[in-house]
């Protein structure tokens, strides 16, 4: 190593945070990496995405961890404009593995109470047995004052355990678990005082998220529908290969043209999701006793020529493609901004930079036996973070750190008991 490496990694490692971790989400289809730093407001330091062949990770199951580490590890290296400097990590659930439920329940309710309650209405009104999940919930006040609304927030113990172990598997730590849809509003939504909806468009399903003026999640639903339909539409009436229909998707879209033979082919299916939208947005509002005032769109196929226009139309709303609150990726992406590729992630790097994990984090349900059994000091052979992660570690450590106090203490007593000998 020369001297203008040595230079550079003593002064990274003079401004580290040693709380910071960066945001993982793993997609059926990509998988994303970023590491955000804030100052004033947030600024990317390292990113990067790699595409997933089919079979790895499907409906946000791991079903190829090995052929998911390479993957990963090989992104990690080629991380741009460098590797990232720690091995925590801020980890995204799949939102289709995700169950959200909203209900009212009365205010006086004490603890056990209110969790016996909890449990009733989420074993009615969702198809899962609670023993089986990580949970948590959080409660608002509602304008009848005898009742809170409480949001239950739940994922299959399998799944998670999966997603953890599987960071651990490559010196991972896992800081946080969280959802797409909270991620993706600390990425998308300013304070105001609006109801907002989120359409996340993806490749396997679209997911609905419901805010209100805090920016708090009122309602989540997800519909098995989204961009892998479409393309699998086109395959099968244009008889192409599936690398051609997903490029006529992405070149076409619902674009008004005399050669836009896509159009008819995948308008069915927005027809179908916007559908559904509408039923769930008429319910909300029934619910909530409140009018849903923006629309953002966002994800993969949010992307499709035309799309904006024609679900402003449908929804009688104001609709817009979803871009970043206090982040500027001009500097570092330039026109092409892809935000929409990175938008969950990007949320997931915020919470990561700042440290503060007081949000719903699914991670505090996990057992001890199940959560981050990565050995934190086996760090010096991964060619795939920073030098800096490794003194970043052993300083967050806090056997080695005790052992460091302990040296340096020795040292002193040391250079004392010289000094006194060189004075008699």
């Amino acid at each position: 190593m020369d001297i203008k490496n040595i230079e550079k990694i003593l002064k990274e490692t003079l401004t580290i945070k040693f709380d910071k971790a960066f945001g993982l989400d793993i997609g059926d289809q990509s998988i994303e990496i970023i590491e955000l730093e804030k100052v004033f407001r947030f600024s990317v330091t390292t990113y990067g995405r790699a595409e997933l062949p089919d079979g790895v990770v499907e409906n946000g199951m791991i079903l190829n961890q090995n052929i998911l580490a390479e993957k990963l590890k090989k992104l990690l290296k080629e991380a741009k404009p460098k590797k990232v400097s720690t091995n925590r990590v801020v980890v995204s659930l799949p939102e289709s593995q995700v169950y959200v439920k909203c209900f009212s329940l009365p205010v006086g309710l004490g603890p056990s109470a209110l969790l016996a309650a909890i449990t009733e209405k989420v074993s009615a009104s969702l198809p899962i047995n609670i023993g089986k999940v990580y949970w948590d919930y959080v409660e608002k006040p509602l304008a009848d004052k005898k009742m809170k609304l409480v949001t239950f927030i739940g994922v299959p113990k399998e799944i998670a355990n999966s997603y953890v172990k599987f960071c651990n598997s490559i010196g991972l730590e896992v800081i946080s678990l969280c959802t797409e849809s909270l991620s993706l509003a600390r990425t998308i939504l300013k304070s105001s005082p609006k109801q907002s909806l989120v359409i996340d468009i993806g490749a396997g399903a679209t997911n609905l998220s419901f805010f209100d003026s805090n920016d708090k999640l009122n309602m989540s639903v997800t519909i098995p529908t989204a961009g892998k339909q479409m393309t699998e539409a086109i395959k099968t009436q244009l008889k192409v290969e599936n690398i051609e229909a997903e490029a006529l998707k992405v070149k076409f879209g619902f674009k008004e043209s005399k050669d836009n033979n896509v159009k008819p082919i995948i308008l069915p299916i927005l027809n179908d999701i916007l559908s559904e939208v509408k039923q769930a947005i008429t319910y909300y509002e029934g619910t909530f006793k409140q009018v849903l005032d923006d629309v953002y769109i966002i994800g993969g196929s949010s992307l499709l020529p035309g799309i904006t226009e024609i679900i402003k139309g449908e929804l009688k709303k104001e609709v817009q493609l979803a871009v970043g609150n206090n982040i500027n990726l001009d500097s570092l992406f330039g026109k092409n901004n892809p935000f929409s590729l990175y938008a969950n992630v990007i949320g997931l790097g915020m919470l990561g930079a700042s440290g503060e994990f007081r949000d719903l984090n699914l991670l505090r349900k996990m057992p001890a036996s199940e959560a981050n059994t990565v050995n934190k000091l086996n760090l010096f052979n991964m060619g795939y973070l920073s030098p800096v992660n490794t003194v970043r570690t052993i300083i967050n450590n806090k056997y080695v750190l005790v052992i460091m106090i302990v040296i340096i203490g020795l040292i002193f007593a040391i250079l004392l008991q010289q000094t006194k000998n060189y004075s008699i």
